[in-house]
């Protein structure tokens, strides 16, 4: 990984007056509370995380923000988890973590979860594509369709089965390789096609047929004809962002859709509440710097700047289930 620039400058703060911030800022954005009979998971990208230079108290409200959902898949984490092992160490015992190893970027995916409501139960496994057969994909990239042969992900999709009350799934964590559409679009159809196969097999064999893919899958748009969403739907998935006209982009400028939750609605479907959305923290926080460089450009990029490097450049994408 390659971490973003560190500001020259700082940022005065008080980590009880920011949290008080985001707790308001949530209510507006109308996140849903924790509740017994309601399953609130979230996908997030953290920028770098254990690489950029966080300090106690961004670390601080960045487990505020986690501790907000019962469940979040996390990307981007590097091979130095001591920052990861100080955001389990402010949130409690009551919080456990699961990690993949290093792959493409040097980075891992991980899930942080309260263990009082969550559970681990079974498979933790990264995706590995097995026969040949399943291997053989098209890939659709505008007017260019190409058969291949698909080798490996950058970095394998992390997947653990988990279980809330009787709601047994498995959560598929996504981060798709960004510099290439054509080799983006080759994992996300290699992605479809083995989820899609495998909620098909019987109930004795892992995993869920709840398979839920969420992450960062670069996406930045939501278009029919998108080279990314296309595939996905060819496969059955269900793309809740989209089909609740939620506008709200997951980057910091709110226009692009890279992170994403899907699921297969034969399954999934009658758990999922119909609540869904994007939560935009970085509107919530260091609004004292903010009020005083809003009508500055340069003051606008120099707070960017700071969230980014500190805080994420990616909201994280929320989605409520019942239970």
């Amino acid at each position: 990984m390659v971490g973003f620039k560190k500001p020259s400058f700082s940022i005065s703060y008080k980590v009880e007056t920011e949290i008080a911030s985001l707790n308001s800022h949530k209510s507006l954005r109308k996140v849903p509370a924790k509740a017994d009979n309601k399953l609130l998971m979230a996908t997030w990208n953290l920028a770098n995380f254990g690489l950029q230079q966080r300090q106690a108290g961004h670390l601080e409200l960045i487990s505020h923000i986690i501790s907000c959902f019962d469940i979040v898949a996390l990307q981007e984490i590097a091979d130095d988890v001591r920052d990861l092992e100080k955001l389990l160490q402010i949130l409690g015992s009551s919080y456990d973590c699961v990690y993949s190893d290093i792959g493409g970027n040097d980075e891992r995916g991980a899930f942080i979860y309260d263990a009082r409501k969550v559970g681990c139960k079974g498979m933790i496994a990264e995706l590995v594509i097995k026969t040949n057969r399943e291997r053989q994909i098209d890939v659709i990239v505008g007017s260019e369709k190409e058969s291949r042969t698909f080798i490996d992900y950058n970095r394998n999709p992390y997947m653990v089965n988990f279980d809330v009350k009787g709601f047994d799934f498995t959560l598929v964590n996504v981060h798709l390789y960004w510099s290439s559409e054509f080799l983006r679009a080759a994992e996300v159809t290699a992605l479809g096609k083995w989820a899609k196969k495998r909620s098909e097999l019987p109930d004795f064999q892992p995993p869920s047929k709840d398979i839920i893919l969420l992450g960062d899958f670069n996406m930045p748009s939501f278009a029919d004809d998108d080279p990314i969403y296309k595939p996905i739907r060819k496969y059955g998935f269900k793309a809740p962002l989209h089909e609740t006209n939620n506008a709200e982009g997951s980057n910091l400028a709110g226009d692009k859709y890279y992170d994403q939750i899907f699921f297969l609605p034969k399954h999934t479907d009658d758990s999922f509440s119909g609540k869904i959305g994007v939560f935009d923290f970085d509107n919530a926080l260091f609004k004292s710097f903010w009020s005083k460089n809003a009508d500055d450009k340069e003051g606008r990029q120099r707070f960017h700047q700071y969230i980014r490097y500190y805080i994420s450049d990616h909201r994280p994408l929320w989605a409520q289930f019942d239970l």
